[in-house]
């Protein structure tokens, strides 16, 4: 079974404006890494990622990781991976919150050839992000995902080539959300790995209308978590080596090559069993729906949608 651990290790040519599915699994997997707790990564002019691979012993990278993940190896690998090596880290960013009730990070890859890559980083291992989550479909939008439609608007305005957003969990969420709320003029394509959905009226009144042809979106037959909520594009069912709802952790993925291997399975009972408790839940407590419109990271208001 290849994983992306193995892919990240076996790939040779540089990234170059050609990201793969597992390029971008890659990616979405690395962001659980605290570039923030790095001066380098943190600023705008950023740092290579060989450079960061260097630092990978330092404790602070890891204090949110989950303890199923693998992101020090990761780290090192990419780091030391032509393909991975060479991008470059920037704008890192942690947030962790009580008031408002939040956890959100993010980071921005640049490769040679110009391409940005904007990732957002899925529930960590802190009590604010699993806070969080159980909040989940009773506001729309959370505070996480405005954050990141803030931060695509800042990193899309700094970009010099096509923009690529991305993420897993929440980070996948936040990463639609982004992108239909900024439909930034370089966008290219949305890739979210085992998303958590939005409120079925959000996605009927036409949201992610703009982005309906670049949204790429992966789930897991066994997940608990991308059944929850409605999403916004049907979806490729992908393979996983663990069962259940263990399979919705990414470093368990299969890979075919540069891309994610099929699974023919339907979404599992309890997965379907899931999504009729909270659509039921909801029904008797609909989702709060709010007035989406913020102020990006240079100041400039940003009309995304009015709801």
């Amino acid at each position: 079974m290849t994983t992306i651990l193995d892919y990240v290790r076996q790939a040779h040519s540089p990234l170059q404006a050609d990201l793969s599915p597992a390029d971008a699994l890659a990616l979405s997997c690395l962001v659980y890494v605290d570039f923030h707790a790095l001066p380098g990564p943190r600023s705008p002019r950023g740092c290579p990622l060989w450079e960061v691979a260097q630092a990978s012993s330092i404790p602070s990278l890891y204090r949110y990781s989950s303890p199923t993940h693998k992101d020090r190896p990761l780290l090192e690998a990419a780091g030391s991976s032509a393909r991975f090596g060479g991008l470059r880290v920037c704008d890192a960013v942690t947030r962790l919150g009580t008031r408002p009730l939040a956890q959100f990070g993010a980071a921005t890859f640049i490769d040679e050839a110009g391409a940005t890559y904007v990732v957002f980083r899925g529930t960590d291992a802190s009590a604010v992000g699993w806070a969080e989550d159980a909040r989940f479909g009773l506001d729309f939008p959370t505070d996480s995902q405005r954050w990141a439609a803030n931060y695509l608007a800042y990193a899309s305005s700094r970009a010099k080539g096509p923009v690529v957003v991305l993420g897993h969990s929440k980070g996948a969420n936040c990463a639609l959300y982004a992108a239909a709320a900024t439909t930034p003029p370089a966008l290219s394509l949305v890739h979210a790995f085992d998303p958590v959905g939005f409120p079925a009226a959000v996605i009927d009144d036409g949201f992610f209308d703009g982005i309906d042809e670049l949204m790429r979106i992966y789930v897991t037959a066994g997940s608990w978590v991308s059944p929850l909520l409605p999403l916004p594009a049907l979806a490729t069912v992908v393979a996983s080596g663990w069962p259940g709802p263990l399979s919705h952790n990414p470093y368990a993925w299969r890979l075919q090559d540069a891309s994610l291997e099929f699974d023919g399975r339907h979404l599992s009972r309890s997965g379907g069993l899931l999504r009729h408790i909270v659509r039921a839940a909801l029904r008797a407590h609909p989702t709060r729906i709010g007035a989406i419109e913020r102020t990006d990271l240079t100041g400039r208001r940003i009309r995304c949608c009015a709801r």
